[in-house]
Protein backbone atom coordinates (compact mmCIF):
# COMPACT_ATOMS: atom_id res chain seq x y z
CA UNK A 1 0.00 0.00 0.00
CA UNK A 2 1.74 3.20 -1.11
CA UNK A 3 1.33 5.08 2.08
CA UNK A 4 4.90 6.12 3.36
CA UNK A 5 4.87 10.02 2.54
CA UNK A 6 8.67 10.11 3.24
CA UNK A 7 10.47 13.46 2.07
CA UNK A 8 13.52 11.21 1.37
CA UNK A 9 16.46 9.55 2.76
CA UNK A 10 19.38 11.99 3.82
CA UNK A 11 23.06 11.04 1.78
CA UNK A 12 24.11 9.57 4.85
CA UNK A 13 20.93 6.96 4.48
CA UNK A 14 19.08 7.93 7.73
CA UNK A 15 15.81 8.16 7.77
CA UNK A 16 13.57 11.41 7.21
CA UNK A 17 10.54 11.14 8.92
CA UNK A 18 7.11 12.02 6.95
CA UNK A 19 5.79 15.11 6.71
CA UNK A 20 3.32 16.41 9.57
CA UNK A 21 0.38 16.34 7.06
CA UNK A 22 1.08 12.78 5.66
CA UNK A 23 1.42 11.17 9.24
CA UNK A 24 -1.80 13.26 10.43
CA UNK A 25 -3.25 12.18 7.04
CA UNK A 26 -2.43 8.40 8.33
CA UNK A 27 -3.86 8.56 11.66
CA UNK A 28 -7.18 10.05 10.52
CA UNK A 29 -7.56 7.54 8.03
CA UNK A 30 -6.39 4.81 10.18
CA UNK A 31 -9.06 5.23 12.62
CA UNK A 32 -11.73 5.98 10.38
CA UNK A 33 -10.51 2.07 9.07
CA UNK A 34 -11.41 1.39 12.95
CA UNK A 35 -14.41 2.76 13.37
CA UNK A 36 -15.75 -0.50 13.74
CA UNK A 37 -14.95 -1.34 16.65
CA UNK A 38 -17.66 1.75 17.56
CA UNK A 39 -20.04 -1.52 17.74
CA UNK A 40 -18.13 -3.11 20.89
CA UNK A 41 -18.59 -0.10 23.38
CA UNK A 42 -22.21 1.28 24.39
CA UNK A 43 -19.86 4.27 26.51
CA UNK A 44 -19.60 6.49 23.81
CA UNK A 45 -16.57 7.96 25.64
CA UNK A 46 -15.39 4.82 25.45
CA UNK A 47 -16.04 4.35 21.48
CA UNK A 48 -13.82 7.07 20.47
CA UNK A 49 -11.01 6.26 22.84
CA UNK A 50 -10.91 3.31 21.48
CA UNK A 51 -11.51 4.27 18.09
CA UNK A 52 -8.77 6.93 18.12
CA UNK A 53 -6.30 4.80 20.18
CA UNK A 54 -6.36 2.03 17.66
CA UNK A 55 -5.73 4.34 14.73
CA UNK A 56 -2.79 5.88 16.52
CA UNK A 57 -1.75 2.35 17.38
CA UNK A 58 -1.66 2.03 13.77
CA UNK A 59 0.39 5.05 12.82
CA UNK A 60 3.08 4.41 15.33
CA UNK A 61 3.46 0.63 13.52
CA UNK A 62 3.59 2.59 10.42
CA UNK A 63 6.49 4.91 11.28
CA UNK A 64 8.52 2.21 13.42
CA UNK A 65 8.86 0.09 10.51
CA UNK A 66 11.56 1.94 9.68
CA UNK A 67 13.70 0.76 13.03
CA UNK A 68 14.28 -2.73 11.11
CA UNK A 69 16.77 -0.51 9.24
CA UNK A 70 18.38 -0.03 12.69
CA UNK A 71 22.14 -1.34 13.26
CA UNK A 72 20.78 -2.21 17.06
CA UNK A 73 19.41 -5.26 17.53
CA UNK A 74 16.59 -4.25 19.88
CA UNK A 75 15.53 -1.67 17.45
CA UNK A 76 15.15 -4.28 14.48
CA UNK A 77 12.91 -6.38 16.54
CA UNK A 78 10.91 -3.33 17.15
CA UNK A 79 10.72 -2.65 13.82
CA UNK A 80 9.76 -6.38 12.96
CA UNK A 81 6.93 -5.74 14.95
CA UNK A 82 5.54 -2.82 14.08
CA UNK A 83 5.93 -4.52 10.51
CA UNK A 84 3.53 -7.30 11.98
CA UNK A 85 0.80 -5.24 13.54
CA UNK A 86 1.07 -2.52 10.34
CA UNK A 87 0.36 -6.01 7.51
CA UNK A 88 -2.48 -7.26 9.77
CA UNK A 89 -4.03 -3.20 9.71
CA UNK A 90 -3.47 -3.41 6.21
CA UNK A 91 -5.39 -7.23 5.45
CA UNK A 92 -8.14 -5.75 8.01
CA UNK A 93 -8.93 -3.00 5.87
CA UNK A 94 -8.82 -4.15 2.87
CA UNK A 95 -11.36 -7.18 4.28
CA UNK A 96 -13.28 -4.01 5.75
CA UNK A 97 -13.72 -1.94 2.45
CA UNK A 98 -14.70 -4.87 0.25
CA UNK A 99 -16.51 -7.31 2.60
CA UNK A 100 -18.85 -3.87 3.78
CA UNK A 101 -18.47 -2.46 0.44
CA UNK A 102 -19.85 -5.60 -0.88
CA UNK A 103 -22.64 -5.07 1.63
CA UNK A 104 -23.16 -1.38 2.53
CA UNK A 105 -22.25 0.23 -1.23
CA UNK A 106 -25.34 0.81 -1.87
CA UNK A 107 -26.12 3.19 1.36
CA UNK A 108 -23.24 5.67 -0.06
CA UNK A 109 -24.46 8.76 -1.20
CA UNK A 110 -22.98 9.54 -5.21
CA UNK A 111 -21.44 12.67 -3.99
CA UNK A 112 -19.67 10.61 -1.41
CA UNK A 113 -18.24 8.15 -4.58
CA UNK A 114 -17.02 11.09 -6.20
CA UNK A 115 -15.13 12.59 -3.16
CA UNK A 116 -13.32 9.12 -2.59
CA UNK A 117 -12.37 8.41 -6.43
CA UNK A 118 -11.06 12.53 -6.49
CA UNK A 119 -9.55 11.17 -3.68
CA UNK A 120 -7.71 8.04 -5.49
CA UNK A 121 -6.55 9.90 -8.39
CA UNK A 122 -4.53 12.02 -5.64
CA UNK A 123 -2.87 9.18 -4.07
CA UNK A 124 -1.59 8.19 -7.28
CA UNK A 125 -0.41 11.33 -8.68
CA UNK A 126 1.45 12.43 -5.42
CA UNK A 127 2.40 8.64 -4.97
CA UNK A 128 4.19 9.43 -8.37
CA UNK A 129 5.33 12.48 -7.67
CA UNK A 130 5.04 13.72 -4.36
CA UNK A 131 4.12 17.77 -4.10
CA UNK A 132 6.22 19.63 -1.64
CA UNK A 133 7.06 15.87 -0.60
CA UNK A 134 3.95 15.02 0.92
CA UNK A 135 1.89 12.16 -0.37
CA UNK A 136 -1.44 11.13 0.62
CA UNK A 137 -1.48 7.47 2.11
CA UNK A 138 -4.54 5.90 0.79
CA UNK A 139 -5.64 4.77 4.07
CA UNK A 140 -7.19 7.33 4.03
CA UNK A 141 -9.98 7.03 1.08
CA UNK A 142 -9.98 3.56 2.47
CA UNK A 143 -10.91 4.85 5.76
CA UNK A 144 -13.70 7.32 4.58
CA UNK A 145 -14.98 4.40 2.81
CA UNK A 146 -14.84 1.73 5.41
CA UNK A 147 -16.56 4.37 7.87
CA UNK A 148 -19.16 5.90 5.63
CA UNK A 149 -20.38 2.05 4.81
CA UNK A 150 -20.58 1.42 8.43
CA UNK A 151 -22.32 4.80 9.07
CA UNK A 152 -24.53 3.98 6.39
CA UNK A 153 -25.70 0.77 7.90
CA UNK A 154 -26.86 2.70 11.49
CA UNK A 155 -28.89 5.34 9.16
CA UNK A 156 -30.49 3.32 6.40
CA UNK A 157 -31.41 0.67 9.23
CA UNK A 158 -34.16 3.56 10.28
CA UNK A 159 -34.64 4.61 6.61
CA UNK A 160 -37.40 2.93 4.11
CA UNK A 161 -36.98 3.51 0.66
CA UNK A 162 -39.45 3.38 -1.65
CA UNK A 163 -37.85 2.10 -4.54
CA UNK A 164 -37.40 -0.88 -2.36
CA UNK A 165 -40.88 -0.99 -2.34
CA UNK A 166 -41.79 -0.44 -6.00
CA UNK A 167 -38.80 -2.87 -7.13
CA UNK A 168 -40.51 -6.09 -5.02
CA UNK A 169 -41.73 -8.81 -7.81
CA UNK A 170 -43.76 -11.54 -8.12
CA UNK A 171 -43.56 -14.15 -6.88
CA UNK A 172 -42.40 -12.43 -4.23
CA UNK A 173 -45.88 -10.77 -2.29
CA UNK A 174 -45.76 -8.40 0.54
CA UNK A 175 -48.23 -10.03 3.37
CA UNK A 176 -48.06 -7.55 6.27
CA UNK A 177 -47.05 -4.19 5.08
CA UNK A 178 -45.07 -1.59 6.95
CA UNK A 179 -47.47 1.18 6.99
CA UNK A 180 -44.86 3.32 5.53
CA UNK A 181 -45.05 2.25 2.48
CA UNK A 182 -48.61 3.66 1.77
CA UNK A 183 -48.74 5.82 -1.31
CA UNK A 184 -44.83 5.58 -1.99
CA UNK A 185 -43.49 7.44 -4.48
CA UNK A 186 -40.30 6.27 -6.71
CA UNK A 187 -37.10 8.43 -5.25
CA UNK A 188 -38.74 8.93 -2.17
CA UNK A 189 -37.12 7.79 1.47
CA UNK A 190 -38.86 7.55 4.74
CA UNK A 191 -38.45 6.61 7.93
CA UNK A 192 -38.93 3.11 8.17
CA UNK A 193 -40.23 3.25 12.32
CA UNK A 194 -41.03 -0.34 13.99
CA UNK A 195 -40.48 -3.30 11.31
CA UNK A 196 -40.79 -7.08 11.84
CA UNK A 197 -37.87 -8.95 12.88
CA UNK A 198 -39.10 -12.35 13.80
CA UNK A 199 -42.44 -14.41 13.39
CA UNK A 200 -44.08 -17.46 15.54
CA UNK A 201 -47.26 -19.02 13.21
CA UNK A 202 -49.90 -20.66 14.30
CA UNK A 203 -50.37 -23.97 13.40
CA UNK A 204 -53.82 -23.07 11.54
CA UNK A 205 -52.21 -20.76 9.27
CA UNK A 206 -52.56 -17.66 8.15
CA UNK A 207 -52.28 -15.98 11.50
CA UNK A 208 -48.34 -14.47 12.83
CA UNK A 209 -47.58 -13.12 15.70
CA UNK A 210 -44.78 -11.05 14.99
CA UNK A 211 -42.00 -9.31 17.12
CA UNK A 212 -40.37 -5.59 15.94
CA UNK A 213 -37.22 -3.08 15.93
CA UNK A 214 -36.78 0.18 15.25
CA UNK A 215 -37.86 3.43 16.41
CA UNK A 216 -41.38 4.63 17.12
CA UNK A 217 -42.68 6.87 14.58
CA UNK A 218 -46.33 8.65 14.03
CA UNK A 219 -48.86 5.93 11.96
CA UNK A 220 -46.85 2.69 12.01
CA UNK A 221 -46.68 -0.24 14.18
CA UNK A 222 -46.62 1.25 17.37
CA UNK A 223 -45.94 -1.69 19.81
CA UNK A 224 -43.11 -4.23 20.38
CA UNK A 225 -45.69 -7.34 19.41
CA UNK A 226 -47.42 -7.32 16.69
CA UNK A 227 -50.99 -9.87 15.65
CA UNK A 228 -51.77 -9.63 11.76
CA UNK A 229 -53.55 -12.46 9.32
CA UNK A 230 -51.98 -12.94 6.13
CA UNK A 231 -54.73 -12.48 3.86
CA UNK A 232 -55.19 -8.68 5.09
CA UNK A 233 -58.39 -8.79 6.59
CA UNK A 234 -57.82 -6.36 9.52
CA UNK A 235 -54.91 -3.94 10.65
CA UNK A 236 -51.70 -5.39 12.66
CA UNK A 237 -52.44 -5.06 16.31
CA UNK A 238 -49.35 -4.25 18.62
CA UNK A 239 -48.80 -4.63 22.38
CA UNK A 240 -45.88 -3.76 24.14
CA UNK A 241 -43.66 -0.53 24.50
CA UNK A 242 -42.45 0.34 21.31
CA UNK A 243 -38.68 0.80 22.46
CA UNK A 244 -35.96 -1.42 22.33
CA UNK A 245 -35.67 -4.89 20.60
CA UNK A 246 -37.93 -7.73 20.45
CA UNK A 247 -37.27 -10.91 18.88
CA UNK A 248 -37.35 -14.23 20.86
CA UNK A 249 -40.93 -15.93 20.90
CA UNK A 250 -41.41 -18.92 22.88
CA UNK A 251 -44.41 -21.28 22.19
CA UNK A 252 -45.65 -22.75 25.87
CA UNK A 253 -48.78 -24.62 24.77
CA UNK A 254 -49.07 -26.56 27.88
CA UNK A 255 -50.15 -23.22 29.60
CA UNK A 256 -51.93 -21.76 26.37
CA UNK A 257 -49.21 -19.25 26.24
CA UNK A 258 -46.52 -17.54 23.58
CA UNK A 259 -43.64 -15.80 25.45
CA UNK A 260 -42.55 -12.47 23.83
CA UNK A 261 -38.53 -11.05 24.54
CA UNK A 262 -38.18 -7.69 24.38
CA UNK A 263 -34.73 -6.57 25.47
CA UNK A 264 -32.98 -2.88 25.56
CA UNK A 265 -35.50 -1.44 28.18
CA UNK A 266 -34.30 1.50 30.31
CA UNK A 267 -34.67 0.57 34.10
CA UNK A 268 -35.30 3.23 36.68
CA UNK A 269 -31.48 3.28 37.41
CA UNK A 270 -30.66 3.79 33.95
CA UNK A 271 -29.25 0.68 33.43
CA UNK A 272 -31.03 -1.78 30.05
CA UNK A 273 -32.82 -4.56 31.15
CA UNK A 274 -35.48 -6.73 29.50
CA UNK A 275 -39.32 -7.86 29.88
CA UNK A 276 -40.83 -11.54 29.12
CA UNK A 277 -44.48 -10.84 27.68
CA UNK A 278 -47.09 -13.61 28.18
CA UNK A 279 -49.04 -13.41 25.48
CA UNK A 280 -52.38 -15.92 24.25
CA UNK A 281 -52.08 -18.71 22.01
CA UNK A 282 -55.26 -18.07 20.03
CA UNK A 283 -56.35 -14.73 18.38
CA UNK A 284 -56.81 -11.62 19.97
CA UNK A 285 -53.09 -10.25 21.14
CA UNK A 286 -52.98 -9.07 24.65
CA UNK A 287 -50.63 -8.69 27.61
CA UNK A 288 -51.77 -11.27 29.96
CA UNK A 289 -48.63 -10.87 32.19
CA UNK A 290 -45.31 -9.34 32.26
CA UNK A 291 -42.16 -10.13 33.70
CA UNK A 292 -39.10 -7.75 34.41
CA UNK A 293 -35.49 -8.97 34.26
CA UNK A 294 -31.99 -6.97 35.01
CA UNK A 295 -30.59 -8.63 32.28
CA UNK A 296 -30.59 -8.66 28.43
CA UNK A 297 -32.63 -11.79 28.03
CA UNK A 298 -34.03 -11.94 24.05
CA UNK A 299 -33.41 -15.03 23.07
CA UNK A 300 -34.72 -18.54 24.84
CA UNK A 301 -35.92 -21.84 24.79
CA UNK A 302 -38.40 -23.99 27.20
CA UNK A 303 -37.98 -27.49 28.19
CA UNK A 304 -41.59 -28.86 28.99
CA UNK A 305 -39.70 -31.93 30.82
CA UNK A 306 -38.61 -30.15 33.96
CA UNK A 307 -40.73 -26.78 33.20
CA UNK A 308 -38.03 -24.44 32.68
CA UNK A 309 -37.35 -21.40 30.05
CA UNK A 310 -33.77 -20.79 29.61
CA UNK A 311 -32.83 -17.10 28.31
CA UNK A 312 -29.60 -15.93 26.69
CA UNK A 313 -28.75 -12.80 27.46
CA UNK A 314 -26.89 -9.94 24.73
CA UNK A 315 -23.80 -9.68 27.71
CA UNK A 316 -23.12 -13.21 27.07
CA UNK A 317 -23.02 -13.96 30.65
CA UNK A 318 -24.68 -17.22 31.40
CA UNK A 319 -28.00 -19.23 30.86
CA UNK A 320 -30.94 -17.09 32.81
CA UNK A 321 -33.31 -19.81 33.67
CA UNK A 322 -36.77 -19.53 35.44
CA UNK A 323 -39.58 -22.45 35.96
CA UNK A 324 -42.81 -22.00 34.62
CA UNK A 325 -45.55 -20.93 35.04
CA UNK A 326 -45.04 -19.37 38.38
CA UNK A 327 -41.79 -17.62 36.75
CA UNK A 328 -39.55 -18.34 40.02
CA UNK A 329 -36.12 -17.76 39.51
CA UNK A 330 -33.35 -20.18 39.23
CA UNK A 331 -29.85 -20.04 39.52
CA UNK A 332 -27.90 -18.76 36.44
CA UNK A 333 -25.67 -20.92 34.72
CA UNK A 334 -22.21 -20.05 33.58
CA UNK A 335 -22.27 -19.89 30.11
CA UNK A 336 -20.46 -17.62 27.48
CA UNK A 337 -23.09 -18.54 24.46
CA UNK A 338 -25.21 -16.31 22.82
CA UNK A 339 -27.54 -16.53 19.99
CA UNK A 340 -28.20 -15.01 16.45
CA UNK A 341 -30.72 -17.61 15.72
CA UNK A 342 -31.68 -20.16 18.26
CA UNK A 343 -33.33 -23.77 17.33
CA UNK A 344 -34.66 -26.24 19.69
CA UNK A 345 -36.92 -29.32 19.51
CA UNK A 346 -38.73 -29.73 22.42
CA UNK A 347 -40.01 -33.23 21.89
CA UNK A 348 -35.76 -34.29 21.19
CA UNK A 349 -34.85 -31.74 24.09
CA UNK A 350 -32.15 -30.50 22.08
CA UNK A 351 -31.26 -27.91 19.42
CA UNK A 352 -28.73 -25.43 17.95
CA UNK A 353 -27.74 -21.89 19.08
CA UNK A 354 -25.60 -19.66 16.82
CA UNK A 355 -23.58 -17.09 17.74
CA UNK A 356 -20.14 -17.21 18.23
CA UNK A 357 -17.84 -19.68 16.43
CA UNK A 358 -20.03 -21.66 14.21
CA UNK A 359 -22.77 -22.15 17.31
CA UNK A 360 -23.11 -24.95 20.06
CA UNK A 361 -25.33 -27.51 20.14
CA UNK A 362 -27.64 -27.43 23.31
CA UNK A 363 -29.70 -29.53 25.39
CA UNK A 364 -32.10 -29.02 28.56
CA UNK A 365 -33.43 -30.63 31.40
CA UNK A 366 -30.53 -30.47 32.57
CA UNK A 367 -28.78 -27.59 30.42
CA UNK A 368 -25.71 -29.00 28.69
CA UNK A 369 -24.07 -27.23 25.55
CA UNK A 370 -21.26 -27.96 23.22
CA UNK A 371 -19.59 -26.15 20.84
CA UNK A 372 -20.59 -27.13 17.50
CA UNK A 373 -17.13 -28.51 15.69
CA UNK A 374 -15.73 -29.21 19.58
CA UNK A 375 -12.61 -27.95 20.94
CA UNK A 376 -10.45 -28.79 18.22
CA UNK A 377 -10.86 -25.69 15.90
CA UNK A 378 -9.84 -24.84 12.36
CA UNK A 379 -8.59 -21.67 11.59
CA UNK A 380 -11.70 -21.14 9.31
CA UNK A 381 -13.73 -21.81 12.45
CA UNK A 382 -11.50 -19.52 14.79
CA UNK A 383 -12.61 -17.03 12.44
CA UNK A 384 -15.94 -17.74 11.79
CA UNK A 385 -19.08 -15.75 13.35
CA UNK A 386 -22.49 -16.49 13.08
CA UNK A 387 -25.92 -15.33 13.09
CA UNK A 388 -27.97 -17.60 11.86
CA UNK A 389 -28.66 -21.88 11.43
CA UNK A 390 -31.19 -24.33 11.30
CA UNK A 391 -30.97 -28.30 11.43
CA UNK A 392 -32.20 -31.50 10.39
CA UNK A 393 -33.13 -33.13 13.47
CA UNK A 394 -33.90 -36.79 11.62
CA UNK A 395 -30.54 -36.86 9.05
CA UNK A 396 -28.38 -35.16 12.65
CA UNK A 397 -27.25 -32.56 10.32
CA UNK A 398 -26.27 -28.78 11.21
CA UNK A 399 -26.84 -25.83 8.48
CA UNK A 400 -24.85 -22.85 9.64
CA UNK A 401 -24.41 -19.45 8.05
CA UNK A 402 -20.65 -17.98 8.35
CA UNK A 403 -21.41 -14.03 7.21
CA UNK A 404 -18.02 -12.68 7.88
CA UNK A 405 -16.54 -15.68 5.90
CA UNK A 406 -19.07 -15.85 2.99
CA UNK A 407 -19.64 -19.64 3.97
CA UNK A 408 -22.71 -21.63 4.26
CA UNK A 409 -21.24 -25.14 6.70
CA UNK A 410 -23.22 -28.11 7.31
CA UNK A 411 -21.92 -30.28 9.91
CA UNK A 412 -22.54 -33.36 11.63
CA UNK A 413 -24.93 -32.70 14.77
CA UNK A 414 -23.43 -35.43 16.95
CA UNK A 415 -19.71 -35.63 15.57
CA UNK A 416 -19.02 -32.14 15.01
CA UNK A 417 -17.22 -33.14 11.72
CA UNK A 418 -17.42 -30.23 9.57
CA UNK A 419 -19.37 -32.28 5.72
CA UNK A 420 -19.27 -29.45 3.33
CA UNK A 421 -18.78 -25.81 2.75
CA UNK A 422 -20.58 -23.93 0.21
CA UNK A 423 -19.29 -19.79 -0.95
CA UNK A 424 -22.78 -18.42 -0.78
CA UNK A 425 -21.73 -14.64 -0.52
CA UNK A 426 -21.01 -12.36 2.50
CA UNK A 427 -23.92 -11.44 5.31
CA UNK A 428 -26.45 -14.25 5.09
CA UNK A 429 -28.31 -14.42 8.38
CA UNK A 430 -31.34 -16.41 8.65
CA UNK A 431 -30.83 -20.23 7.87
CA UNK A 432 -34.06 -22.69 6.93
CA UNK A 433 -33.28 -26.13 5.92
CA UNK A 434 -36.15 -27.40 3.46
CA UNK A 435 -35.74 -31.42 4.55
CA UNK A 436 -38.57 -32.15 1.19
CA UNK A 437 -36.08 -30.00 -1.64
CA UNK A 438 -32.73 -30.41 -0.29
CA UNK A 439 -32.99 -26.77 -0.62
CA UNK A 440 -31.30 -24.51 2.79
CA UNK A 441 -32.71 -20.73 2.56
CA UNK A 442 -30.80 -17.74 3.78
CA UNK A 443 -31.56 -14.06 4.23
CA UNK A 444 -28.98 -11.78 2.71
CA UNK A 445 -29.55 -9.51 5.74
CA UNK A 446 -27.94 -6.29 4.38
CA UNK A 447 -29.04 -6.55 0.92
CA UNK A 448 -32.31 -7.55 1.48
CA UNK A 449 -32.92 -11.04 -0.12
CA UNK A 450 -33.75 -14.20 0.14
CA UNK A 451 -31.36 -17.11 -1.13
CA UNK A 452 -31.94 -20.79 -2.13
CA UNK A 453 -29.31 -22.74 -2.02
CA UNK A 454 -29.88 -26.66 -3.53
CA UNK A 455 -28.27 -29.22 -1.49
CA UNK A 456 -27.26 -31.86 -3.61
CA UNK A 457 -25.68 -29.54 -6.69
CA UNK A 458 -24.41 -26.72 -4.40
CA UNK A 459 -25.73 -24.10 -6.68
CA UNK A 460 -28.05 -20.85 -6.12
CA UNK A 461 -31.33 -21.77 -7.59
CA UNK A 462 -33.58 -18.53 -6.15
CA UNK A 463 -32.77 -15.54 -5.33
CA UNK A 464 -35.67 -13.05 -4.31
CA UNK A 465 -35.63 -9.18 -3.15
CA UNK A 466 -37.58 -8.94 0.39
CA UNK A 467 -36.57 -5.81 1.87
CA UNK A 468 -33.36 -4.14 4.09
CA UNK A 469 -32.74 -5.82 7.08
CA UNK A 470 -34.36 -9.15 6.69
CA UNK A 471 -33.37 -11.23 10.07
CA UNK A 472 -35.82 -14.08 9.77
CA UNK A 473 -36.81 -17.09 7.17
CA UNK A 474 -38.70 -19.56 7.55
CA UNK A 475 -41.32 -22.26 5.99
CA UNK A 476 -45.11 -22.00 6.61
CA UNK A 477 -46.56 -24.48 8.28
CA UNK A 478 -47.61 -26.32 5.18
CA UNK A 479 -44.15 -26.11 3.65
CA UNK A 480 -45.52 -24.63 0.41
CA UNK A 481 -44.15 -20.88 0.81
CA UNK A 482 -41.51 -19.39 2.93
CA UNK A 483 -42.17 -16.09 4.99
CA UNK A 484 -39.50 -13.42 5.02
CA UNK A 485 -39.16 -10.29 7.49
CA UNK A 486 -37.87 -7.16 6.45
CA UNK A 487 -38.23 -3.20 6.73
CA UNK A 488 -40.75 -3.61 4.41
CA UNK A 489 -42.78 -5.85 6.31
CA UNK A 490 -43.18 -9.66 5.88
CA UNK A 491 -43.64 -10.78 2.33
CA UNK A 492 -44.90 -14.36 1.16
CA UNK A 493 -42.71 -16.94 -1.54
CA UNK A 494 -44.51 -19.67 -2.83
CA UNK A 495 -42.04 -22.67 -3.71
CA UNK A 496 -44.39 -25.13 -6.00
CA UNK A 497 -41.89 -24.13 -8.94
CA UNK A 498 -38.88 -25.09 -6.98
CA UNK A 499 -40.47 -28.61 -5.98
CA UNK A 500 -40.07 -30.14 -9.31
Amino acid sequence: MPIDGEEGRAASGSVVRPRALTVTTFSLGASLAFSFLATFWENSALVWIGVVSAGLAATCAWLGRELVGSRSVAPQVVGVFCWLFYLGSVALWGYLAVAFGLLLGWTVAPWVLVVLALMLVAVVVTTIRPIGGVRLPLILPVGIWIAAVLSGWEREENLLRCDDFLSLRAPVKLVVANPHTASCSPGEVRPSGRFPRTIWQAREGGRVIFSTQGPAVDDGFDGSVCEAHLDGRTAPKCVGPPIGKAQGLIDVPEHKRLLAMQWGIEAEDGGLGAKVFELPRDAGITILAEHWFDEMVGDGFYDPRRSILYMLSARMNGIHRVRLPSFERMETIPSAITSGELRYDRDLGEGVACGQYVGAAIRGAPFRERYMVGSDLSPIERLSMTWGCDWDEVRRKAYIAIPNLALLTRIDYDTGAVEARWLVGPGMRSVEYDDLRRRIYMTDFLRGYVVALDEISGEIVGRWFVGRFSRWVRLTPDGRALLATGNLGIVRIPLDELSS
